[in-house]
C-alpha cells in the first residue's frame, strides 16, 4: 500500500519534491505580536490558503503554465491586543518556504502538520 501512495506522490508533486514533507495538508505558523509580545500560533491549510504561482514553461503543445510555487497571505489576531499582523509568504512547489515578510510581529516558526 505504501508503494502506491508514494508513486501517487510522484505523480501529483512530482519527483522534484521526494525529500520534501510537502504532502503534509496544513501549516503550522507561530508569529510574536510586536506590540504586545504574545506568541500566536495559526494552522494554515494548503489547499485553501495557499494561491498558485505560474510560470510558463515549453510542453508538447508550445508554451503551457506550470506551477513554480505558492503565494501565503495572511492576516493574524491575537488575544491581547487589537494590532493586526500581516504575514507574505513564498513558497516553493513542494509548499516549502522560501521567503516571507510580517508586519506588526515576527516570524517564530514554520512546520508542517497534519
Amino acid at each position: 500500500m505504501t508503494g502506491i501512495i508514494e508513486r501517487l506522490r510522484a505523480v501529483v508533486l512530482g519527483s522534484r519534491c521526494e525529500d520534501s514533507n510537502g504532502t503534509a495538508p496544513a501549516l503550522m505558523i507561530r508569529i510574536r505580536c510586536k506590540h504586545c509580545g504574545e506568541e500566536i500560533t495559526t494552522r494554515v491549510e494548503k489547499a485553501h490558503a495557499l494561491q498558485e504561482q505560474y510560470e510558463m514553461v515549453k510542453g508538447e503543445h508550445g508554451e503551457e503554465p506550470e506551477v513554480s510555487g505558492y503565494l501565503l497571505q495572511k492576516e493574524i489576531l491575537g488575544s491581547n491586543c487589537q494590532k493586526i499582523i500581516t504575514l507574505t509568504m513564498h513558497l516553493d512547489a513542494c509548499t516549502r518556504p522560501l521567503k516571507h515578510e510580517v508586519e506588526g510581529g515576527e516570524l517564530l516558526e514554520v512546520s508542517d502538520s497534519d
